[in-house]
């Protein structure tokens, strides 16, 4: 092919390698950029203390997600786009509770922000006239 163009002239032979250059110019250009996130990451930590913990953990949520925790647990939500997000606990036992919940965090791009929680449990008060058999 190449003799072919040869007896052509110069200019196709100057045409045909200009377009083969060019072909490897664009298929070898730099896709690094495509491949960086600018998301960033929740993590949300469960520390239980007390006397009688939440035997089945609890459930942190963000938006329309939903992951179980432990009680001295710790998840990640993962790519989180920039901004505000409100992350609660749920599934709490009603001999524990815990301050400030939902928790507000700010999500920042390639970062990871905290969430923690901690949750005080007691052991439960006895039900109302003692639970015992009744007397006769």
């Amino acid at each position: 092919m190449l003799d072919y163009l040869w007896r052509q002239g110069s200019t196709a032979l100057s045409l045909v390698l200009l377009g083969a250059g060019t072909m490897i110019s664009i298929s070898c250009g730099d896709d690094s950029t495509s491949l960086v996130t600018q998301d960033g990451t929740i993590q949300v930590e469960a520390l239980t203390e007390g006397t009688d913990f939440d035997g089945n953990g609890y459930v942190a949520e963000l938006n329309s997600q939903s992951i179980a925790i432990g009680n001295l647990d710790t998840i990640w939500f993962e790519d989180v786009e920039p901004g505000t997000y409100e992350v609660a606990l749920t599934g709490i036992a009603e001999n524990c509770s815990t301050e400030e919940n939902p928790k507000f965090v700010e999500v920042v791009p390639v970062d990871t922000v905290q969430a923690q929680f901690t949750i005080t449990c007691d052991v439960p008060a006895p039900p109302p006239g003692g639970g015992g058999p009744d007397p006769l």
